[in-house]
């Protein structure tokens, strides 16, 4: 193991060669970069996947510059410079796997073709691939038993999740989306959190924003409310869905959502529903004449008018 030391990097590691019953892993590592990381051309033997957890990067090619967003996969090809380019990245934290896909098998000789075919350099939103690269890193570092054979069958599983999100690659455009990946990852930590209010300094980590204040900003331009606002709708939404089972009463939707006491959650729901929650329970309410406020999607700006 290489660990990095650079002034541009805060922590990182290298591993050439890691696994020699595997000379197909040509090598593997993480970094986490400071604002201002510059990366000369180099170039590798086979494929280099490098995957971005945090913050943004720019990589240049011989087809040009491009720029990853967190979540993305960059693939460089075999024998071929890549680098910062001109100009530097912010911070971000990536991790990366070097692989002569040909040494793999059939699947993974078609990935190599597929790769080449498309020309793709950018994968976006790849994140199902980050705890498989993850985990070829922590194979790598340990000793135990049977390495190689745990280190190929994860280096099988990125290959089938990498031939996959390339099948999709042009289903849908990042711009189709429906909010940035930053909100999109804060939105799942927060359906994955409904049992309690949630901080937003936790929020904005999960999100892998840089300032609780930035993504608070960011949140409420894109979906229109604020983070908090928005948890609170989930929670009350998931709150009427088990006030239709006659198990549940007010005071255990209340505390299975994280309300401090039946009353402040009798409060919200009335503010967000029109109705108390026991008017809600009653039979033949109609549920749809009595629905929260939906989020406001990005509002476009209004054009001046003329003098």
């Amino acid at each position: 193991m290489q660990v990095l030391r650079d002034p541009q990097i805060i922590s990182g590691f290298i591993f050439e060669d890691p696994v020699d019953e595997l000379p197909g892993l040509t090598h593997c590592g993480e970094a986490l970069c400071c604002r201002g990381h510059s990366l000369p051309p180099h170039a590798h033997p086979g494929f280099e996947f490098l995957y971005l957890s945090h913050g943004t990067a720019h990589w240049q090619d011989r087809r040009g510059r491009h720029r990853q967003e967190a979540g993305d996969l960059f693939v460089a090809f075999p024998g071929e410079p890549h680098g910062t380019g001109p100009g530097s990245n912010g911070e971000n934290q990536h991790v990366w796997v070097g692989l002569r896909l040909e040494r793999f098998g059939p699947d993974g000789r078609r990935l190599a073709r597929e790769l080449r075919a498309s020309g793709a350099r950018l994968i976006p939103a790849c994140q199902e691939l980050e705890p498989v690269l993850r985990a070829i890193v922590g194979q790598v570092m340990t000793l135990r038993r049977r390495r190689p054979e745990a280190t190929r069958a994860l280096i099988g599983a990125f290959v089938a999740l990498a031939r996959q999100r390339l099948a999709t690659l042009g289903d849908v455009p990042r711009a189709a989306l429906p909010y940035s990946l930053p909100v999109q990852r804060a939105l799942a930590y927060m359906k994955r959190h409904l049992d309690r209010r949630v901080p937003l300094r936790d929020m904005a980590g999960a999100a892998t924003v840089r300032s609780v204040p930035h993504f608070c900003a960011r949140f409420r331009r894109e979906v229109g409310i604020s983070p908090a606002a928005y948890h609170a709708h989930l929670r009350l939404e998931a709150a009427r869905e088990m006030l239709q089972q006659p198990a549940f009463d007010v005071t255990s939707a209340a505390l299975q959502f994280g309300f401090s006491s039946s009353q402040h959650f009798s409060t919200a729901f009335r503010r967000a529903f029109g109705l108390s929650p026991r008017e809600a329970r009653r039979p033949g309410v109609d549920q749809t004449k009595h629905r929260a406020l939906a989020p406001c999607r990005r509002r476009p700006l209004r054009r001046q008018r003329r003098a």
